[in-house]
């Protein structure tokens, strides 16, 4: 499976949209993205944050396949 970062705009157009109240259901069905990426973005922005900031944020992978006896 791939995963596609979100773009500028796109984050934008989110914003815009969790500014009109508009549903993560409908604002995923608008731009072709998942329920829970657009969700994730909502909680992002409900904390009084935009998305400039949310595009500046740093990556942060996650290891998966930790040794045990580390």
């Amino acid at each position: 499976m791939t995963y596609t970062h979100l773009t500028t705009d796109e984050l934008v157009i989110i914003e815009s949209y969790f500014k009109m109240n508009q549903s993560v259901a409908k604002t995923a069905h608008c731009l072709n993205r998942s329920r829970q990426t657009i969700h994730k973005v909502y909680l992002f922005f409900k904390q009084g944050k935009s998305a400039l900031e949310y595009y500046q944020q740093p990556v942060v992978l996650v290891n998966f396949f930790l040794e045990e006896n580390v």
